[in-house]
């Protein structure tokens, strides 16, 4: 028979571990997402190793597909989620018209279910392509213009769903300010996917941006030389500090 003192204590027990264990989230997006996960997981696990993360991507595809998906309506009702982050396709978002448009239904309608659900959307604010998108060169002649539009939109679709913003993008323009050597080195050959620096700056994005911590802290290194990885730190902790004048 339980007494009063053991129930307390059996509440007390029970709250203790749901106050240790970590969160939970599920990030939808393509292979900006994809091609960053490994590095994503190495990092959550060094530092925040009781944090679940799962992944839901799909090469080229842009939120509208995602919605329309039941699999991935699906697994968003399956668990309690704490977080769910939302990637658009890299171009989408700052084109305007028609894609711009799809671009902002798609964060609403997904912003309704994960409210829903009790979890906080989040957005995976990406980069512009290195010199600019060559396949739309009147919109996104150069990194500066085309980060500058995906940025505004992702700002704007934070603020209307009450999203939180990964500033990704924020961060890369650090860093290409500071060292366009280093800046070079996010990118893989064909000037738009993340190489090896490019995904431990999205992580350490996302890890100070979800737990609220200084990424500056971090010492997980990856695959990076120490000093590379100290300076990608650096210039997320900027990114998440100017996120927040925004």
């Amino acid at each position: 028979m339980l007494t009063r003192a053991k129930i307390f204590f059996l509440t007390l027990f029970l709250y203790a571990i749901s106050f240790c264990m970590g969160e939970k989230v599920l990030f939808i997006g393509n292979s900006y997402t994809a091609q960053c996960s490994k590095i994503i997981s190495g990092l959550f696990k060094s530092e925040s190793p009781d944090w679940n993360l799962s992944y839901h991507t799909s090469g080229g595809k842009d939120l509208a597909f995602h919605l329309s998906d039941p699999q991935v309506t699906y697994k968003i009702n399956s668990q309690n989620w704490d977080f769910i982050v939302l990637q658009e396709q890299s171009q989408k978002s700052g084109l305007g018209g028609e894609f711009s448009k799809s671009f902002h239904d798609s964060v609403a309608s997904f912003s309704k279910i994960i409210h829903k659900v009790g979890a906080t959307p989040s957005l995976y604010l990406t980069w512009g392509r290195q010199k600019g998108d060559q396949r739309n060169p009147g919109i996104y002649p150069s990194y500066e213009a085309m980060q500058k539009k995906i940025s505004s939109a992702y700002l704007l679709a934070g603020e209307k769903n009450k999203a939180r913003i990964l500033p990704v993008g924020f961060a890369f323009t650090e860093v290409k300010k500071n060292d366009l050597a280093l800046f070079d080195k996010l990118y893989r050959n064909d000037g738009s996917h993340p190489a090896a620096h490019g995904a431990y700056l999205v992580s350490c994005i996302f890890w100070g941006g979800l737990t609220g911590k200084d990424p500056s802290k971090i010492k997980f290194n990856g695959s990076l030389f120490r000093e590379d990885a100290k300076r990608l730190r650096s210039a997320a902790k900027i990114a998440l500090r100017n996120i927040k004048k925004n």
